[in-house]
């Protein structure tokens, strides 16, 4: 959900980071959308001491940090604090925070690997694309014991977002034809199809494609989906940048593809040095 963060409370002189999405937070009610939205990325060992220092010093909430020093002491379970930091202020009404416990309470009946995808998932959309591709690799390793052939195909789905969000053509082709052997989601292939498009020309390309019984008009079609953007490069991801590279170099058009090409690759450094932290 989406939320205008409206900060009444004091703004810290300095910001507390969530080490493993590098968020930082300085406000109160930053606090509590970044709780609010990311319940499954925050573990135990990141509501600590450290935590309910900065909550009291620099956010002056002296008695919320001695609330959650007490609490931290009698529950193991993470989602108590957090539920007793988003009841400190009136950033979430009554309604939004039993919402937020009843998702909390359906969470914690998923199987193991449900939840291991969630988290995965998150690390997905903050573009912790190793980190990510590490938990869906666990739950792989798996997949002879998981009945639900949809949930193993949207798994290897993502992994191969993860890969061609790495630049890792061959696992992201490999990945995403996994992904549509399992899920039958005309979305894996056509994802498999535009990373196929990154490392081939237009002849093999329509080759590839007449493989799944796919013809012209749905090239055409691919085409579009891969040219048809109007975002600004930077604001995408580097799959995205990707499409729009490879869109470029079709079209013959390689003074832009190689511009696309040094931003993608000037982007994955930063990326994978931050990722390795």
């Amino acid at each position: 959900m989406s939320k205008v963060l409206l900060c009444t409370t004091k703004e810290a002189s300095h910001p507390f980071i969530f080490l493993n999405t590098k968020v930082e937070i300085n406000t109160y009610e930053e606090l509590c959308f970044y709780i609010y939205n990311n319940t499954v990325l925050i573990s135990k060992s990141s509501i600590s001491d450290k935590l309910f220092d900065w909550i009291r010093d620099e956010l002056d909430m002296p008695q919320l940090a001695a609330k959650l020093a007490a609490l931290s002491n009698k529950t193991s379970f993470v989602q108590d604090l957090l539920v007793e930091i988003l009841n400190e202020g009136d950033y979430y009404e009554p309604e939004e925070i039993t919402t937020y416990i009843e998702a909390w309470q359906k969470y914690r009946k998923l199987s193991p690997n449900q939840r291991k995808k969630l988290k995965a998932d998150g690390y997905l959309g903050y573009r912790r694309y190793i980190k990510a591709a590490s938990i869906y690799d666990e739950i792989l390793e798996e997949k002879d014991s998981i009945e639900d052939k949809v949930f193993i195909g949207n798994v290897y789905h993502n992994r191969a977002v993860a890969s061609a969000n790495n630049l890792n053509t061959e696992e992201a082709k490999k990945y995403f034809l996994k992904a549509y052997e399992y899920n039958q989601n005309e979305e894996s292939l056509r994802s498999y199809l535009i990373v196929y498009a990154s490392t081939s020309d237009t002849a093999a390309l329509k080759q590839e494609m007449r493989r799944f019984d796919l013809g012209e008009d749905e090239f055409e079609s691919l085409m579009i989906e891969i040219g048809d953007s109007n975002e600004d490069v930077r604001e995408m991801t580097i799959y995205s940048m990707l499409q729009r590279a490879i869109y470029n170099r079709m079209n013959k058009d390689m003074i832009d593809y190689d511009k696309r090409m040094d931003i993608i690759l000037g982007q994955l450094k930063d990326e994978f040095r931050e990722q390795a932290i």
